[in-house]
């Protein structure tokens, strides 16, 4: 497999527009976690519409669903396809800093590691650490091995 090239690399911009419509993503994730753990935990109501309440553990449980599901769809979808719904859409995709496909192990340890690149908000760390690559690559790209390159 080819590598990529110094003019291949994604700066902030591009890898912005892509995770803001990801967010979209993560957003409908939620009202898949948050009802879940409601009717597993009784913290429904269904009077005038469906509303659920979380709160102390069951809040807990739920926030931790929400956040495995958007690991995994980031980390699923740059596995099998290279690529989420809003690098797709954006035309980049995650590769190995070989040019190669990424590992199930590299996707997943590059957006676990997401949660550190977002401190203290909005990915402020990702993004200055992003600033100061050679390759535009995030603390979760450079423990991966991967970088986001054009198509």
């Amino acid at each position: 497999m080819a590598s990529n090239t110094d003019s291949d690399y994604c700066g902030v911009g591009i890898r912005g527009i892509a995770m803001f419509i990801d967010s979209f993503i993560w957003f409908l994730l939620s009202f898949i976690a948050i009802p879940v753990v409601g009717l597993l935990t009784g913290n429904v109501e269904t009077s005038n519409g469906v509303h659920t309440d979380l709160d102390g553990m069951a809040a807990v449980i739920g926030l931790s669903l929400w956040f495995t599901f958007a690991i995994g769809y980031h980390t699923i979808c740059e596995w099998k396809f290279g690529q989420t719904i809003g690098k797709y859409l954006v035309s980049i995709r995650v590769t190995h800093e070989s040019g190669g496909p990424p590992s199930l192990q590299d996707s997943f340890m590059r957006n676990l590691i997401r949660i550190i690149d977002w401190l203290p908000a909005f990915y402020i760390v990702g993004i200055g650490v992003l600033l100061i690559s050679d390759r535009y690559q995030r603390i979760g790209d450079r423990i991966a091995n991967t970088v986001v390159v054009r198509e």
